[in-house]
């Protein structure tokens, strides 16, 4: 389970508006996925989940009790039924990629076997830059489509081998962004989703004073969540699943593992501790 902390679009808000904290709650998990926001001056409640068959059986469940409040946002490798459940936002990465890879019949093959049949990637020499345009185009085809089907904004992943390389994360992105554009795809529509390294969060600032929408994920502590706003990322992920999973496996901390026997979740506590802080900043 993670959990983002989303702003409105750049178009929607100017930097200094988006630093003081508006932003939108998303939980996610493995099973059923939840996305969250709470309302102060927060704009809205959304959801997202694999959809259980509960949804057509008529059966009471948790996800049908936050439906009935929220829009559904579906969260899945590979998700077809656009009709039915509409989502409203997307992310294109490598696992996207894979999952697509792997089944035939979806509807982004079309999308990923365009990349690799693109000639500027054929004429490369070196095998490793061939490699790369060819990942390049497939994440942008991909996400192109993506732009087409959500109303939001779709996050495209940056690769995590740069998570320490803050001049390399920027060219990526410039990179990325220069495909999307010339595929008319407006920047307002993309993010561009970073590790959370120092590098990173410095990243992205430089990339948000560019104009340049980021999402940052791999968020573990109340830091990295901290150092992520100041940087003005419009999206913070938090791995809430993560985080608990360590503090029952690695703890040591008699104050955890005290936590723990109360039945107190690690990941859901780090949660509160942030959404506090950025209902602080959002206080005017």
């Amino acid at each position: 389970m993670s959990l983002l902390l989303q702003s409105p679009p750049s178009s929607a808000l100017s930097s200094s508006s988006r630093q003081k904290g508006r932003l939108r709650f998303l939980a996610r998990s493995a099973t059923p996925r939840f996305a969250l926001s709470f309302q102060r001056s927060f704009p809205q409640i959304r959801a997202s989940a694999n959809f259980s068959s509960s949804l057509d059986k008529g059966l009471s469940t948790e996800f049908d009790a936050v439906s009935d409040l929220s829009e559904i946002v579906p969260d899945t490798v590979i998700f077809d039924d656009f009709e039915r459940f509409p989502p409203t936002a997307a992310t294109v990465s490598s696992s996207l990629l894979l999952g697509i890879c792997s089944l035939p019949d979806t509807i982004f093959r079309s999308a990923v076997e365009t990349a690799l049949a693109d000639s500027v990637c054929y004429g490369l020499e070196s095998p490793d830059a061939r490699m790369s345009c060819f990942f390049n185009k497939a994440l942008v085809k991909v996400g192109s489509d993506l732009v087409k089907l959500v109303p939001g904004r779709v996050s495209t992943e940056v690769d995590a081998r740069l998570a320490y390389d803050t001049h390399g994360i920027i060219r990526k992105v410039h990179d990325l962004l220069t495909l999307y554009n010339e595929i008319d795809v407006p920047p307002e529509r993309l993010l561009f989703k970073i590790p959370s390294t120092w590098q990173g969060i410095e990243a992205s600032r430089l990339l948000e004073s560019e104009g340049i929408q980021t999402h940052l994920t791999f968020v573990y502590s109340f830091c990295q969540a901290a150092a992520a706003a100041q940087a003005g990322a419009s999206v913070i992920q938090i791995f809430v699943g993560r985080v608990r999973d360590w503090a029952r496996n690695h703890s040591g901390d008699p104050e955890i593992e005290a936590a723990l026997k109360r039945g107190e979740d690690p990941g859901l506590a780090l949660v509160s501790c942030i959404s506090s802080m950025f209902g602080l900043l959002s206080t005017p």
